[in-house]
């Protein structure tokens, strides 16, 4: 399959969809907006559209050829109505991070769901229950609160995603029904914790002026641990094998996302609202 003549765009749009889109029209991409979110899109993007002829346009169901690709965004949904993808003429990608969604059986749907990726947006108010709740913690000054459990969360910035996914539009036929999308690097939830402490810290410490010496210390990423080798539990990373090789068909490298875990914690700290009195 040839590189689409026109992407649409529906569904849970902000954030992931909003990158994707810019990375879209730089490309000189024709896409579409579903309109419940046309027009924060539009003004959130008015300065990048002053430099490129193909603007997104409203989306109309009556525009969509053959040649095109539908992408519908379902973040945090129990149920999509994957019926009204058999309306379509043209391939569908579904973009998710919900494992529950039913597949369809459609030739032409393909699915991929994304594993912690950390959402920034600001036309909505985007919530992340794991890194709210250690935002929350951040908040009460904790430094070694008990995070009970060893799973592991395979973080991956919503820069990374948008990019994979725009190499992934150029060819969509290279996927199967049924791909995973995550970082490639896990992190236990006290590495995490660390991690958004020390930038909330000096978040706080930015907006109320009140710098001292340690919020400005260089700090490794992770904190040297010696662990007993029957103390390491095996990885539970979702399969990156599919993304990676339908990555290297498409334009001969894999799936390497590149941007750094403090990167996009700042992203995420970025969206929200803190009161300099804290």
């Amino acid at each position: 399959m040839a590189k689409p003549s026109g992407v649409h765009f529906l569904g849970d749009i902000p954030g992931l969809g909003e990158d994707l889109l810019q990375k879209l029209i730089h490309q000189n991409v024709q896409c579409s907006i579903d309109i419940e979110w046309y027009e924060k899109i539009i003004s959130n993007l008015s300065t990048d559209l002053e430099f490129f002829a193909n603007k997104p346009v409203l989306y109309d169901d009556k525009l969509i050829q053959a040649q095109d690709i539908v992408v519908y965004f379902a973040f945090n949904r129990n149920e999509i109505d994957l019926f009204a993808f058999s309306k379509f003429p043209c391939e569908v990608l579904v973009v998710t991070n919900h494992d529950s969604v039913l597949v369809s059986k459609q030739e032409k749907t393909r699915f991929v769901y994304v594993y912690d990726m950390i959402l920034c947006t600001t036309i909505t108010d985007a919530s992340d229950d794991i890194l709210d709740e250690y935002l929350s913690l951040c908040k009460s000054d904790e430094v070694n609160p008990k995070l009970v459990g060893d799973t592991k969360h395979w973080w991956v910035s919503q820069q990374d995603v948008a990019a994979g996914l725009a190499r992934l539009l150029s060819n969509v036929t290279t996927l199967p029904s049924i791909s995973h999308l995550c970082g490639r690097r896990g992190w236990t939830k006290q590495e995490t914790y660390q991690q958004l402490l020390l930038l909330y810290q000096r978040t706080i410490a930015g907006s109320s002026g009140n710098f001292e010496a340690t919020h400005l210390e260089q700090k490794p990423v992770i904190n040297p641990v010696l662990e007993d080798i029957s103390q390491i539990n095996k990885s539970s990373r979702p399969d990156l094998s599919i993304i990676n090789e339908a990555l290297r068909e498409i334009d001969g490298d894999g799936w390497r996302p590149l941007t750094p875990l403090r990167t996009s914690l700042m992203q995420y700290l970025a969206t929200k609202d803190f009161d300099q009195s804290v």
